[in-house]
Formats: C-alpha cells, structure tokens, sequence
C-alpha cells in the first residue's frame, strides 16, 4: 500500500514519440550549390577528405521546445548526381555536441573550428553514382545510440568523411549538394587529399580555418533532416522529502463502553492506517476517513502514515490502548453515592475542571472509585 500511494503521488511517464526537424526544404529542396567545393557541407566527393562543422542554432530547432527526454535519432542530407559514375566510398565519423554558442568564434581575425573527441556514430558507405545518375540522392546516417539534446540549446554537427583510397573521388561538377541560401556562415568545412579532419584537429594548425587549410569559412547550412523521439508527458518528479507523520487523537466518552480514535494529518494528505485487534489479527491497509470506534475489551494497536502530493510517505506511527469493562457513572448502584469528583490532564495534574483530554475520577461514598477520560 506504502509503495502504490508513493507511485500515485509521480506523474506518468509516456511513451516515446517520433518526430523530425527540416532546416531547409528537404522534400522539395530546390536550389543545389555550384561554387567551390571549399564552401560544401556535409561534404564532397572531389577530395578524399573532408570535415564540416555545422551549428543549428535554436530558432532552427523550435519544434523540440517544451518536449521532454528528447533523443536525436539521425541525420538526413540530400544532394544531386549531376554526373558522376563512380561508385563513391567512405569511411564516416559523426561527433554530436549540445552547446551554448550560436556561432563560430573569431580570433585575431580567423574563424575558429569548435574541438571535437569521442565520435557518437562510425560506420562504412556507399554511394552508386552510377545507379542514381541525374537524381537526387539522400545521405543518412542513423544514429546506433540515440543522443539526447536539451531544447534551446544550439546543436553542433561535427561530421567526417574519409576515403578508403585517395583516388576514390569524383571529377568535374558532378556532386552538387541542397542547401539553404538564408543560413548563411553557419558551416565550416576543411577538405584534403591526403590528411583526414580527425588528423588536422591533432594538430598546430588547428582550430584556424583559413583557405590555406583548405577551409571553407562562411559556409550554408545545408538542407538537413534531423528525426529524434521525445516523450509526450512531463517527466516524472521523484519526490524526496517525506509527508509529515499524523497524530493520534484518542478518548472514551463518560458512561459509554467504547474507545474512539481520531488520526489527525499534520499537512493536506491522505492518510492510510491499519488495526490490530486483541486476538492478534490485523486489518488491510485501508484511507482513513471518519472517527475509529472500538468496542470489544483488549489491547489495540493502530498504525498509520499520510502522503502528501508530491512527496515520500510518511514515518509510520503507532498507538496502543486497552477497551476495560464498562465503569461510567451509569453504571451505578442505587446505593452508591458520589461523594466527590477530580479532574486530571493526561500528565496526571490534577485541575479545577475538566479540559480538553481529561481523567475524571470519581470517589464513591462507599470508598471505591472509577476513572473515565472525557474530552470536553
């Protein structure tokens, strides 16, 4: 019972949704870059190795705003085979960073490629040109281990391409990516014929980026579909702090053969108690809702705890009492006589009246006497 109270105070947590993010038109993308193959991300295939570094700022990601446990799944590029033959391979790294930066930093005049360690995807492709000459082609990329990204951050895409031969590259114009001509600068490239990206970034030359290098420094973007998953629902709140504890409340009433108990919460919660009974059996958890009565003599005990929204249940705590034989005023004899009254709180102080808890002690003529407590 403790345990499904605590699950009920948590919020449900929801199932994974599928969605995508296009930064460009990328079903209908309709304008394919022709300058220099410094200025082409992800990449091109002239060189055998090249190296983009693209940010996606926020104001590129505001689908991803206000969803919850959100995963980057994979990566969708597009480019056009304007004639080329080949059969293209590659041997690719992609590096995924979350990042504070909306743009390359610039120092002593020279733009500066962001470092890069620890690649999130690896993997081998292929590229028949031959099969897909004078059509669109899609590069992507799925991602083995889902990334997770915090909406509002800028996203930094570190993406390498290495040829398995030197000479595996096509000639001529013959690759011409999509690209998004109104996000401008927010690309950088590097492109070599013998040394990878992953090399360059190692060594003292780096994070220049200048056309001596072989970069391209005010680069587009390029048309880019990013798919990731995000749950639906908040995420769940872990409570950690612990409901106050109740307190016991418990009296007879003068005359009558009963005990009642009364469970007070110390905070707005819900309140669960259990009883045991003289012979040693115990009640199911169960809500407290009303004044407990017990009428049967023996020893009782009660436990209980409260849970309040949103945090731990409380300590549990417990109250013993004996029901005795009934002993009230009512149950005198014609010839017994009353031959005086006391009253006593509940640390044994005698008082002028009964207040609030009381033990009324009532002195027969006869020299017995009789103790009941009363709530006034």
């Amino acid at each position: 019972m403790i345990l499904a109270a605590i699950a009920a105070m948590t919020l449900t947590v929801q199932a994974q949704t599928a969605g995508t993010i296009n930064v460009g038109e990328f079903d209908n993308a309709a304008t394919t870059y022709d300058g220099s193959f410094f200025d082409m991300a992800p990449t091109n295939f002239y060189l055998a190795h090249t190296g983009a570094q693209m940010i996606y700022t926020p104001d590129l990601l505001t689908d991803m705003d206000g969803k919850q446990n959100v995963k980057i799944t994979g990566l969708k590029f597009k480019f056009y085979n304007e004639g080329a033959f080949e059969e293209i391979y590659r041997d690719v790294k992609i590096y995924l960073e979350e990042t504070d930066a909306t743009e390359f930093a610039v120092i002593k005049g020279v733009k500066q490629f962001f470092t890069f360690s620890n690649p999130i995807a690896e993997t081998s492709v292929e590229y028949d040109m031959l099969s897909f000459y004078g059509e669109d082609q899609v590069v992507e990329f799925e991602l083995p281990q889902p990334f997770a990204f915090t909406p509002g951050k800028s996203l930094l895409i570190t993406i390498v391409f290495d040829a398995q031969d030197d000479d595996n590259c096509t000639v001529g114009s013959a690759y011409a990516p999509f690209y998004t001509s109104e996000i401008r600068g927010r690309a950088m490239t590097y492109t070599d014929n013998w040394t990878s990206f992953v090399d360059f970034a190692q060594g003292e030359d780096f994070p220049d980026a200048t056309s001596m290098l072989g970069c391209g420094t005010n680069v587009d973007l390029p048309v880019t579909q990013i798919a990731y998953t995000y749950e639906e629902g908040t995420t769940p709140v872990i409570p950690t702090v612990k409901t106050g504890a109740p307190t016991f409340h418990g009296y007879t009433e003068d005359g009558i053969h009963a005990y009642f108990v009364e469970i007070i919460p110390t905070e707005p919660s819900v309140i669960y108690y259990r009883v045991q009974y003289p012979d040693g059996t115990w009640t199911e958890w169960a809500e407290y809702e009303e004044i407990l009565s017990f009428e049967g003599d023996g020893k009782y005990r009660i436990e209980a705890y409260a849970v309040a929204e949103g945090k731990l249940a409380s300590e549990q705590i417990a109250y013993e009492f004996v029901v005795a034989p009934r002993t009230g005023i009512d149950e005198m004899s014609a010839d017994k006589q009353i031959a005086g009254i006391r009253y006593f709180n509940m640390a044994g102080q005698e008082m002028q009246q009964a207040e609030g808890l009381t033990i009324v002690v009532t002195t027969y003529t006869d020299g017995t006497t009789s103790a009941v407590k009363v709530v006034k």
